[in-house]
C-alpha cells in the first residue's frame, strides 16, 4: 500500500467512524470487488459470496465506531470479511455437510475478473495466462494446506502486506511469513515442471 493509499485509508476510516454516508459509499467502491473476490475464492459459491459481501458492508456500517486504529483499517476490514466467511462456511457445513477444506480458494468469480497470482504474472512482462495455465495454477493452489492457502490468498492474491495479513489473521508476522514461504515452496515444486515445459521464463524462480 502506497503512502497516498494509507493516507486515504486513514481519512476514510475517520469519516466512517463519524457516520459519513459519502465515506461509506467510497468504502463500498473501494472494497466491493475485493471482498466479493475473497469470499468467492473461499466459498466457491456466488450466492454465498454475495451474502458475505453484504454482511461485511452491514457490519462495517454498524460497527465502524468500534475501530480503534490499533491495526491498519484494511486489516480490520479483512478480519471482518474472514469472520463472515467462516460463519457462512460453518452454516453451510451444517446444512449441506460439506467440508471446509473443499471451500478454499478458486480464482474466478461471476462478473469479477481477478488476476490469478499477481507476483508471478507481474514477474513476466506482458504475460497473459491461458485458461489452461489458470486451471493448472488453481489446481495447485486448491491442494495447499488450509493455513498456507489463507496466507497465500491474502498476501499474494489480495495484495496485503505481510504486516496487514498478520493483523487480519491475528498472527505474528513471522508466522505469516512461515506459512507464505511454505505455500510458495509447495507451489513452486508443483508448477515448475509445467512452466518449464511451456517455456515461460521468469515465472517460477
Amino acid at each position: 500500500m502506497t503512502t497516498d493509499q494509507k493516507a486515504e485509508e486513514e481519512i476514510l476510516a475517520r469519516k466512517l467512524i463519524e457516520g459519513d454516508i459519502e465515506a461509506f459509499d467510497r468504502f463500498v467502491e473501494i472494497y466491493q470487488k475485493k471482498i466479493y473476490a475473497l469470499a468467492y475464492n473461499m466459498t466457491h459459491n456466488q450466492m454465498d459470496a454475495q451474502d458475505v459481501t453484504q454482511e461485511v458492508f452491514l457490519t462495517i456500517f454498524r460497527k465502524a465506531h468500534t475501530f480503534q486504529g490499533k491495526s491498519a483499517f484494511s486489516s480490520w476490514v479483512y478480519r471482518v470479511a474472514l469472520n463472515a466467511v467462516y460463519m457462512k462456511l460453518r452454516s453451510r457445513k451444517k446444512d449441506q455437510s460439506i467440508s471446509v477444506e473443499d471451500a478454499f480458494p478458486s480464482f474466478n468469480g461471476a462478473g469479477y475478473h481477478q488476476e490469478v497470482i499477481r507476483d508471478w504474472s507481474e514477474s513476466a512482462e506482458s504475460l497473459m495466462f491461458s485458461n489452461e495455465t489458470k486451471n493448472v495454477i488453481q489446481s495447485a493452489v486448491d491442494q495447499l494446506p488450509e493455513k498456507e492457502k489463507i496466507a497465500f490468498l491474502l498476501r499474494d492474491v489480495e495484495g496485503l502486506s505481510t504486516e496487514e495479513a498478520a493483523e487480519a489473521l491475528d498472527l505474528s508476522v513471522s508466522a505469516v511469513k512461515s506459512r507464505l514461504h511454505r505455500a510458495r515452496l509447495i507451489l513452486r515444486k508443483k508448477l515448475s515442471g509445467y512452466f518449464e515445459e511451456k517455456q515461460i521464463p521468469g515465472v517460477v524462480k
